[in-house]
């Protein structure tokens, strides 16, 4: 269940939010991406690469830019109640890194990373390693 799993709370934007103050906040909370929220739904995802490809690069001022403007829109999520083998299958479809998880009422609960999902696994997998390695020495 991904919502036990998943990172609470969510370091949140709103759209109306301007790029510096975005930036700060990901800076504070040692962030790479902020879930953009309306009534406590996603709406968008701001990432740095955003900032720094779409507001930067083009010399546009993060302090008069809203992060509506430059946001990701339509965020790929995913239910609380789905799991980890659900999660690595919509990472592996859409190519996304982040997946803000919802309720079934879509507001939001918790995010899962890319990252996070691989060091669970790999993990998981080391466990069952050495459970099935200790059985096999008590087999011989």
């Amino acid at each position: 269940m991904l919502g036990k799993i998943c990172i609470k709370p969510v370091v949140t934007a709103s759209a109306q939010m301007t790029v510096d103050q975005a930036a700060r906040a990901m800076r504070t909370k040692n962030v790479g991406a902020l879930v953009v929220v309306n009534a406590g739904r996603p709406v968008g995802m701001l990432t740095d690469r955003d900032v720094a490809v779409e507001v930067v690069a083009k010399g546009m001022d993060p302090e008069t830019v809203r992060v509506g403007d430059v946001m990701g829109k339509k965020p790929v999520t995913i239910r609380e109640e789905l799991g980890v083998l659900d999660a690595a299958k919509v990472f592996a479809k859409t190519g996304v890194r982040r997946l803000p998880v919802v309720t079934r009422s879509g507001v939001l609960v918790g995010i899962i990373a890319m990252d996070d999902l691989i060091m669970l696994l790999g993990n998981e997998m080391g466990h069952m390693a050495g459970a099935l390695s200790a059985g096999l020495r008590r087999a011989s």
